[in-house]
């Protein structure tokens, strides 16, 4: 493969593991929603499942990666993730659906995880690049699921989960085919040693993302459907709304390029999570077309360019044998903030009666993490 393309290349894993297992979700809800008549407690703890997959799979990755390697981790993770989307198609069962997503959860972590170190082989520019990959999965189900709904109806959900699958398999295949160019950066049975408490900070912050974002992208385009007045159609808005959150992901690296390069400390996930926290409280200050577009593009170039950032900082600061564990580390902390997020914004809104509540407290708590984020400093062992 052409050295310039294997980034986005191994980029695939992140559009499978994060653009369409995750992400996809918030696309598909309002159908499961109507056709299976779930509350929002019940939405939320569905990627709450996720979520909770996510965590038990970066917790396992961190125990395993060092005997393992990433690459062998990263071909297992995306095979899972690509299965269970399939089979949360096949099922109308409330439990085996918390199941498929758990299992999508479960693989994808270790696909993003293990993705991500080997993106850090390539260089910083790769692993923007490689996050940015999430933005794939974004724009193709922006450009096709809504009008999917819009044809057949909420009832036409399970073939939401399988057009996702089928897409996710050539884009595992030529990830997988650019991880044959990389390096395993860990050597199998040396577990690096690495201090975790001067990354504090980093990790508090990355944690505050994952409970923060979460909110956003689970429930959006729920929020639009019942607060946005618009004279185009539901499935217009929210095609355009989520390619755009897409195509500003894929933009991204050419965007954050010169806050990146360089930097080991915690300014490039501070300024990151700033642009996110704007975007995801746009819609509630600005409720009309024009905020939710601007929420988009604001949203989209920031969401990925977070554990960007986490990786980056891993990388500028720590031995090439400890990226695997501590990035395992910094990822669990994540998923559990992103365990939390939805179940607990769809309690606050069920309890409100309304989703902008859910919506504003989490952008307050990446603010939160906006301050913690600033007082990271580079490591001084690096």
């Amino acid at each position: 493969m052409n050295p310039a393309l294997v980034p986005w290349a191994l980029s695939g894993g992140a559009a499978v593991s994060v653009g369409f297992a995750r992400f996809g979700y918030a696309l598909i809800l309002p159908a499961m929603q109507t056709d299976l008549n779930l509350n929002y407690a019940q939405a939320g703890w569905l990627n709450t499942a996720n979520a909770l997959g996510y965590l038990l799979g970066a917790l396992l990755t961190l125990a395993c990666v060092s005997r393992l390697g990433n690459r062998r981790i990263f071909v297992a993770g995306l095979a899972l993730t690509t299965a269970a989307l399939l089979a949360n198609g096949l099922t109308h069962h409330f439990h085996l659906i918390t199941l498929c997503r758990f299992l999508a959860g479960f693989g994808a972590a270790g696909a993003f995880i293990c993705g991500g170190v080997l993106s850090g082989v390539l260089g910083t520019r790769a692993i923007v690049v490689f996050f940015s990959g999430g933005g794939i999965g974004m724009l193709t189900t922006g450009a096709l699921l809504p009008w999917l709904f819009d044809a057949a109806g909420p009832a036409s959900w399970p073939w939401a989960w399988i057009i996702c699958a089928a897409i996710c398999i050539p884009l595992s295949i030529a990830a997988l085919v650019a991880m044959r160019d990389i390096q395993e950066p860990s050597t199998p049975g040396l577990r690096a040693q690495w201090s975790w408490r001067p990354c504090v900070p980093e990790f508090t912050a990355y944690f505050l993302f994952g409970l923060g974002y979460i909110a956003y992208m689970t429930f959006i385009i729920a929020w639009l459907r019942q607060s946005l007045n618009s004279s185009l159609s539901i499935a217009a808005t929210t095609s355009i709304m989520w390619s755009l959150l897409g195509i500003m992901t894929l933009l991204a690296p050419l965007i954050w390029a010169p806050v990146f390069n360089g930097r080991r400390d915690g300014r490039p996930m501070a300024a990151s999570m700033t642009v996110l926290a704007i975007g995801a409280s746009l819609p509630l200050v600005l409720p009309t077309i024009t905020g939710l577009w601007l929420s988009a593009a604001l949203v989209g170039s920031s969401v990925f360019m977070v554990p960007s950032a986490a990786t980056g900082f891993i990388k500028t600061n720590l031995p090439k044998p400890a990226w695997g564990s501590a990035l395992a580390v910094a990822t669990s902390l994540f998923a559990l903030g992103q365990a939390i997020g939805p179940v607990a914004t769809g309690w606050i809104s069920d309890l409100s009666d309304s989703l902008s509540t859910g919506l504003a407290a989490s952008s307050a708590i990446l603010l939160v993490g906006v301050l913690i984020a600033c007082t990271q400093k580079p490591l001084v062992s690096a």
